[in-house]
């Protein structure tokens, strides 16, 4: 299904992808995932590696088991996953890239003015 890649570990790359189906609405609140064997056949992947992924995601609060039933997507994931990716976005990928401009000796000015164009002129919230 997914090509993987040898930078992170499989099951965070499934837990990224279980994310990923959730923020584009392709997993709703209170809806269920596919079964773990489904998964780890579509992943082409151990059982085990799914089950990591979703514990993990288990554990904050993303995904919640009905026993016997099947996992679940738990209200208000969507705003969550968002608030945490957002909060990692901030601190790291977009501190990285303003140093990195820095280096480069991009003033502010133009920084900022490629965000308002990238933003669509600024007037977008």
């Amino acid at each position: 299904m997914n090509v993987f890649n040898n930078d992170t570990p499989i099951y965070l790359q499934v837990k990224e992808h279980i994310e990923t189906a959730i923020l584009n609405n392709d997993l709703a609140e209170n809806e269920s995932l596919p079964s773990l064997r489904q998964l780890a056949k579509d992943f082409v992947l151990n059982p085990i590696t799914i089950s990591n992924a979703i514990n993990l995601l288990e554990d904050e609060g993303i995904l919640f088991k009905k026993r016997g039933i099947g996992v679940f997507v738990e209200k208000n994931a969507k705003s969550k996953i968002i608030s945490k990716q957002r909060n990692e976005f901030l601190l790291k990928t977009l501190s990285q890239t303003i140093e990195k401009a820095k280096l480069l000796e991009i003033n502010e000015e133009v920084l900022i003015n490629q965000v308002k164009k990238i933003y669509g002129g600024g007037n977008d919230k």
